[in-house]
């Protein structure tokens, strides 16, 4: 079985706080990184926001990776990127430059893909439905435990993760989960963190 761990998806667009505000909860919280995940930002904004938020997370030495802008993450000489498969498919060698480098999938055969780029992990989904995947039907439990079963790497259950929905994926051998909209939406984040990551590890 893989460790438990908690990565939360930034959403700025939707945050309902000052966001670096927000950031910084995240950073104080027990989540174990951040992906800087902003797709409504061109590379120069998401540039100009990722040195910010780095600088929250650097003081408290928590992983954050930087999400798509493949040229940003290098300027900044930044470890850990978080790269779609098409991505990998124009830098094949992607992998040389990062400490980690993560991936999203939502088929075996995309993950075969991933792995063929040297990816260190995976996210799959939507597992659940998700407000950001409307209009898509979700992948569901039984394909994440059925990919879980034959990945040689560690797998995220991604999409509509939350406190309600944790409980369903505790048994399955994945190494964690991914949450955006309940963070969010939470009241405490560092409760909310705490209490998801209980139930991630409870046994039956």
């Amino acid at each position: 079985m893989w460790d438990k761990k908690i990565i939360a998806i930034s959403d700025s667009q939707n945050t309902q706080e000052d966001f670096f505000h927000f950031v910084e909860k995240l950073s104080q919280s027990s989540i174990d990184a951040l992906v800087l995940r902003e797709k409504s930002l061109d590379e120069l904004e998401y540039l100009k926001l990722a040195k910010e938020v780095l600088k929250i997370f650097n003081k408290t030495q928590k992983i954050c990776f930087l999400h798509y802008y493949y040229e940003a993450c290098l300027k900044l000489n930044h470890q850990f990127f978080h790269a779609p498969l098409f991505v990998l498919q124009k830098y094949p060698q992607c992998y040389k430059k990062f400490k980690l480098l993560g991936s999203s999938v939502h088929s075996k055969e995309e993950l075969d893909l991933a792995c063929k780029f040297k990816v260190n992990h995976v996210f799959f989904g939507h597992v659940f439905e998700s407000s950001c995947k409307i209009d898509l039907a979700p992948k569901g439990i039984e394909s994440l435990k059925a990919l879980s079963e034959v990945s040689k790497i560690p797998i995220y259950a991604i999409g509509g993760v939350n406190a309600k929905t944790i409980p369903y994926l505790k048994n399955i051998n994945i190494a964690g989960v991914c949450i955006r909209e309940a963070l969010y939406k939470s009241k405490s984040v560092k409760d909310y963190v705490l209490e998801c990551k209980n139930l991630l590890v409870q046994k039956d």
